[in-house]
């Protein structure tokens, strides 16, 4: 009897040390790794030899991993990394992140700069809160629509063309998507607690699924794509910098109450009147290059936060590559050199004021035998003073009543009361005629555009056209 108990009691003894005996025999397994350079710095984070194993027990130890511009190529082994909870693997040469699928305590994973094309295996992920995927070549976010907690999202430079999963992730506060194929934002409408955007260099031209994000938006980027209309942004008091640099935006009407605005770069539009950042007490840092801005007076109040910086003086106020009469003797110049501004590579631009016998080109004047004036809706300007200050030449033939006006390789033939020119041998019709009035001839000012290549613009108070020289 005593015998059968003893035995009964080994049996059991077995029985509860094995599976404690399996788990210790699984800790002391040793991982083994594909890429040489993966496991040399694992072996570095765990100082551990060079020629010592790595066991899985080790790798169950590590709960922040750097491994960034190690050259990885392959990242077999790191599944046994099961409490990490942050992992930066940006700047390598990895394709495959299949053995990062076990890794759900993860919060915080940056696999930037590497040639990844799916992201689909961080769908268990669920305490994710930072992705970033910048410079892969990934074209599907679906996984995000999995990522609940997600507040922090990049994903520049990929080959993303649908958003709408990011209609899921409600807690973002911070994404950034430059540099892909987007034409439509819907999706963003939905994420209300978002404070930074970044989506410059993409397809769209639809500003208005941001209105809802009014109440949070702080920082925006939207550079590089097809806007021409700012409205949408109208109401968004939290702004402090904006950068809508390379689109074709010409008003800036709907910023004019962004009273916290700081920085705002509009580099490269269509810009030509500064009246509405009069109010915007708070700008320190105003990029204007390449656009069509003629006159300082708006912000001859303001503060820039020009400085040097390494040794280099860096303009808060840049303006090269307007329409500034920099003249050493004008105001402007001055002006200029009160806000602390850089404004080099100035054109020229001609202003006419409707009823006025006076035209400026910059800020120097000049007297006109008839004023311009409205015809049946039409803004007429003396076609010889606006031509030849655009450089090119205008003849009248009295007895046909009839101006040429050439420029490079354009003739113009247009006969007064006709509405239709002679344009290099063909016939252009046209729905107002050249009129002539006291032996001045007028030309329909929009046609300075059209014929000859100059934009034109109109400024209300007074009621000016306003010519510039063709960049």
């Amino acid at each position: 009897m005593n015998k059968v108990l003893s035995g009964l009691v080994l049996i059991l003894v077995m029985m509860i040390s094995l599976p404690g005996q399996a788990s210790m025999e699984q800790a002391s397994l040793e991982v083994s790794f594909q890429d040489e350079q993966l496991e040399q710095a694992i072996k570095q984070i765990l100082i551990k030899d060079e020629n010592a194993a790595i066991t899985q027990k080790d790798m169950e130890s590590l709960t922040l991993l750097d491994l960034s511009r190690r050259g990885i190529k392959s990242i077999q082994g790191l599944q046994y990394a099961s409490n990490v909870t942050y992992l930066d693997l940006s700047n390598n040469e990895i394709d495959d992140i299949t053995p990062l699928k076990s890794l759900t305590k993860l919060r915080e994973l940056d696999i930037a700069d590497n040639q990844i094309a799916s992201i689909e295996d961080l769908s268990d992920m669920t305490d994710l809160e930072m992705l970033i995927v910048n410079r892969n070549q990934i074209s599907s976010i679906d996984v995000i629509k999995q990522l609940g907690r997600l507040h922090t999202f990049e994903a520049n430079d990929n080959q993303i063309s649908n958003i709408t999963a990011l209609s899921m992730a409600r807690e973002l506060t911070w994404v950034q998507l430059n540099g892909n194929q987007i034409a439509n934002i819907q999706p963003l409408s939905r994420l209300t607690k978002l404070k930074n955007l970044e989506i410059a260099s993409n397809q769209f031209s639809d500003l208005s699924p941001l209105k809802p994000l009014s109440k949070s938006l702080m920082s925006l980027n939207i550079g590089s794509n097809r806007i021409s209309d700012l409205r949408a942004l109208e109401g968004m008091t939290l702004m402090r910098v904006l950068s809508a640099d390379n689109n074709q935006i010409k008003k800036l009407d709907p910023l004019k109450k962004m009273s916290n605005l700081s920085s705002l770069s509009l580099n490269s539009n269509l810009v030509y009147n500064l009246e509405p950042l009069k109010s915007l007490k708070e700008l320190q840092y105003l990029y204007l290059k390449d656009n069509r801005v003629w006159s300082l007076d708006p912000i001859r109040n303001h503060s820039f936060d020009t400085h040097y910086d390494t040794g280099a003086l860096r303009y808060a106020l840049q303006l090269s590559g307007n329409y500034l009469d920099l003249r050493s003797t004008t105001k402007t110049y001055q002006l200029l050199n009160k806000l602390g501004g850089d404004g080099s590579r100035q054109l020229k631009a001609q202003r006419l004021v409707i009823g006025s016998r006076t035209a400026y080109i910059g800020e120097s004047s000049f007297g006109l035998s008839e004023a311009p004036f409205i015809a049946s809706s039409r803004t007429y300007v003396p076609i010889r003073f606006v031509s030849e200050r655009l450089g090119s030449k205008v003849g009248w033939n009295r007895s046909k009543q009839e101006v040429t006006i050439s420029k490079d390789n354009t003739t113009i033939r247009w006969k007064v009361n006709e509405k239709k020119a002679n344009v290099n041998g063909k016939t252009v019709s046209f729905d107002a005629p050249l009129l002539l009035k006291k032996n001045s001839s007028f030309i329909p000012v929009r046609f300075v555009s059209e014929l000859l290549g100059s934009p034109v613009e109109y400024v209300s108070n007074p009621k000016t056209v306003i010519i510039f020289e063709q960049k």
